[in-house]
């Protein structure tokens, strides 16, 4: 149970982090590009710290022993 309501965590920030990233382009094409052009740079910066987020709450260290036969 604990595993699927990370899951569905993870589907809903990414979810979330898609639709910042539409309407900073709608911003950028209908309203105002200077507009557009912060509303990429927050959010491009809210994709890079959720990856940064994700990798430390979960180093990916594979060694020959954890890969089995």
């Amino acid at each position: 149970m604990k595993t699927v309501l990370k899951v569905a965590a993870h589907v809903v920030v990414i979810a979330l982090l898609y639709l910042m990233f539409s309407f900073s382009l709608f911003l950028g094409l209908q309203v105002n590009t200077t507009y557009g052009n912060i509303g990429m740079v927050v959010s491009i910066g809210a994709i890079i710290a959720y990856v940064l987020l994700v990798r430390h709450r979960r180093p990916v260290r594979v060694t020959m022993e954890d890969e089995g036969p």
